[in-house]
């Protein structure tokens, strides 16, 4: 089985996958179109609902590019797009010198042995299809600019931009629903070592400032 079990999201874990979601919008998709190899790009999501729970029970997910990328033409001419995601959560090099390195009873080393990396990320599969309604597209382009905008200081709005300029910026993006299929975690946290080996993972993570990061490995 790879990756190994317990790199793998349980059922009871699946509320960590929309919590990366949120946090880390910005996604690889990867759609098939007229080519060998998959088109490759990078697109922010977020769900349709932006008050969403975080557990990963809500099926959709937002988004919109250019309507010159290539999935923009696709959804012209074709209902169901099947595409993939992969969502980025934080990740970390881990060395062996990191003060983990113990022997036990029977000369065998435990510990962090040999080098390796860490990392939380999210897969997802689905189906996209275009948004065409105006006012539907209007509407999603207030909800998307509100949800991205929800930590600022003082939050961008659509009113501070005229209403001709808003219609021309419609008329120039495709936006899309993703109909979730599957959602997937791989959540590699050392999650196989001993508490004493994760605190010291955890603290060689944390002095390269990254203190969440340390704490999901710890948590793990």
């Amino acid at each position: 089985m790879y990756p190994a079990k317990y790199f793998q999201t349980s059922e009871e874990e699946r509320h960590k996958l929309s919590v990366l979601i949120n946090d880390n919008a910005l996604a690889t998709l990867l759609v098939n179109i007229d080519e060998p190899l998959p088109h490759i790009s990078h697109i922010p999501f977020h769900f349709a609902e932006d008050n969403a729970s975080t557990e990963a029970e809500n099926n959709v997910l937002i988004a919109h590019v250019s309507n010159q990328h290539p999935l923009a033409e696709k959804l012209l001419t074709q209902d169901n797009v099947q595409l993939s995601l992969v969502f980025h959560g934080e990740h970390s090099y881990i060395s062996p010198h990191c003060g983990t390195k113990t022997n036990n009873a029977n000369g065998n080393t435990r510990g962090q042995v040999v080098p390796t990396w860490n990392y939380a990320k999210v897969h997802v599969t689905g189906n996209a299809t275009a948004i065409v309604d105006p006012e539907l597209k209007y509407q999603q382009m207030k909800i998307s600019s509100q949800h991205f905008e929800r930590d600022q200081q003082k939050p961008w709005q659509l009113t501070e931009v005229s209403d001709k300029r808003i219609r021309q910026m419609l008329t120039a993006i495709t936006f899309f629903k993703v109909s979730i299929g599957t959602i997937e975690g791989r959540f590699k946290l050392s999650q196989n070592k001993t508490a004493e080996v994760k605190a010291k993972i955890a603290e060689q993570v944390s002095s390269r400032n990254k203190p969440l990061f340390a704490q999901q490995i710890l948590d793990s």
